[in-house]
């Protein structure tokens, strides 16, 4: 077993490592056509065209996937390659020169948006079949992969890239067929024969927090890029060699990453990343020469940090909630591209009114981006007020223990002792039928199978740090369910739930 992990994880982080290499080479140079990036900028036509196509497919895929038609494992991975290596051969062989420039920059940005999203998308498939400690210590090892690749071709002349690429992407594609290989069918395709369903308001309540505050920082981060070009704050960003925040932001996520391995969540690092940008967007106007690239710099590093951060995070939901990576993949991918898209249109308007009224840029900049931010940081706070546990409760509470077999929640008696020597032991003629309590209590309440199963630890004076560790998912999914079962009992706390539980079972036996 020992053998196949690590075989598996090295194939895994070479693979994931090189395709991330890739395509971050594909963005800043938009394909081998410039030598020079301002900052996170490349080419605004190559952008807006590779943010379009992949927010397009990103819908597509999206409700494919929403509605079952998506099987495990169903993309292919070839065309990511393929696009990738056709948009530099098209670069390098100037087999596009016909064209007017903005058009060539939307041919290379399409075939980007393309590969780049794919990409996203397979990897992140394929570790959903891994263990979460395997696949996180495999992705670490691949970003860190990514972050030395992409340091050393900076030092290539763009004529050396196409090559490079074609060997980055051969070797990225042979690597995820051979770990497909590896894993197989284990994993969560083990675990389970079907995904976990949610509605939209579910998806919402449980991951809406994360992906909101991950898309106000895209588009901050393309506001502070548009605004600045061309006047004399360029420096800001123009002055940023990409690969330092790439690789701070590596470290960072490897740090954060390997030491929450049971499931990170990207909430925690919004709490200390969105105070570090709104300070620096506050100083802006006034010391905004002092700082210069530092400031973009910080930006982008914190941009990048939760960006990666929210792979693990995708990763560790498929895996461990049995949710479809394919979905949330789509909306991780398609969101931040039009979120980029708005921040990139929001920041060429204030270019626009900075150099036609005359008023001043990093002012404008500033309430821009620092509005955003301030309802996201307070999306943030309120989540975490909302996840304060509530208070516990005795132990001596009604005891039930719910197993599953496949989809089903089978509720069964229990106590301290063996589960099997409950099973033998004789029912107490002043002692409720629990299963049957269980049973009724959710029918009475409309409780789903999830919340079912969970009502059977809180009714037993269970924390969610328990329930969590004994279902294999975060504790925040197990607040997000409690939630839901105080809301339909119409109770404020977990006392009250196991008063109203054992009152509802015992009122049952004396009928």
């Amino acid at each position: 077993m020992r053998a196949f992990a690590s075989n598996v994880g090295v194939v895994s982080a070479w693979g994931f490592g090189l395709s991330k290499a890739a395509t971050s080479i594909g963005y800043l140079s938009a394909m081998g056509s410039v030598s020079h990036n301002i900052g996170f900028v490349t080419e605004l036509w190559f952008m807006a065209a590779s943010e379009v196509v992949s927010f397009a497919m990103a819908v597509v895929v999206g409700m494919l996937a929403a509605r079952g038609r998506l099987a495990m494992r169903g993309l292919p991975a070839w065309p990511a390659p393929l696009a990738l290596m056709a948009g530099f051969l098209l670069s390098s062989t100037d087999a596009l020169s016909f064209m007017p420039s903005p058009a060539q920059a939307g041919v290379l940005g399409m075939l980007y948006g393309v590969s780049s999203f794919l990409f996203c998308l397979i990897w992140i498939e394929e570790f959903a079949y891994q263990e979460p400690r395997r696949s996180h210590v495999a992705m670490v090892a691949g970003l860190v992969i990514q972050m030395a690749v992409v340091a050393l071709v900076s030092l290539l002349p763009t004529s050396a890239l196409t090559p490079v690429i074609v060997f980055f992407t051969i070797i990225a594609v042979l690597c995820h067929d051979q770990a497909g290989r590896i894993a197989g069918s284990a994993g969560r395709a083990a675990a389970s024969d079907a995904f976990e369903p949610m509605t939209a308001r579910a998806f919402v309540a449980q991951y809406g927090t994360a992906f909101a505050c991950l898309f106000v920082l895209v588009g901050v981060v393309g506001i502070l890029h548009t605004s600045v070009l061309g006047s004399s704050f360029e420096h800001i960003v123009g002055g940023v060699s990409m690969w330092v925040p790439l690789a701070v932001a590596t470290l960072v996520t490897a740090a954060v990453a390997m030491a929450a391995l049971r499931s990170p969540d990207p909430t925690s690092v919004y709490k200390a990343v969105l105070p570090v940008m709104l300070v620096l967007l506050s100083l802006l106007p006034f010391i905004g020469d002092f700082l210069g690239s530092l400031a973009g710099g910080v930006m982008i590093a914190c941009y990048d940090v939760c960006g990666m951060l929210f792979l693990f995070f995708i990763v560790d939901a498929a895996y461990c909630h049995n949710r479809q990576s394919y979905l949330l993949s789509s909306v991780y991918m398609g969101g931040s591209n039009a979120f980029l898209t708005l921040g990139l249109a929001i920041g060429l308007l204030l270019n626009y009114l900075s150099g036609d009224y005359g008023l001043s840029l990093l002012t404008l900049l500033a309430f821009a981006a620092i509005y955003p931010l301030c309802i996201a940081s307070v999306m943030v706070m309120r989540r975490s007020m909302r996840g304060m546990r509530p208070q516990g409760a005795p132990e001596a509470a009604p005891v039930v223990h719910v197993s599953r077999a496949g989809d089903k929640t089978t509720p069964v008696a229990a106590s301290s002792a063996p589960i099997e020597a409950d099973a033998e032991a004789p029912k107490s003629a002043s002692e409720p039928d629990w299963e049957e309590a269980l049973h009724a209590f959710a029918d009475r309440y409309g409780l789903t199978r999830r919340e079912t199963e969970i009502c059977s630890y809180l009714v037993r004076g269970r924390s969610a740090k328990h329930i969590a560790e004994e279902l294999f998912i975060s504790e925040n999914t197990v607040w997000t369910h409690t939630k839901n079962i105080y809301a339909k009992t119409k109770v404020s706390g977990k006392d009250n739930l196991m008063n109203l539980f054992e009152d509802e079972a015992k009122g049952r036996q004396g009928s």
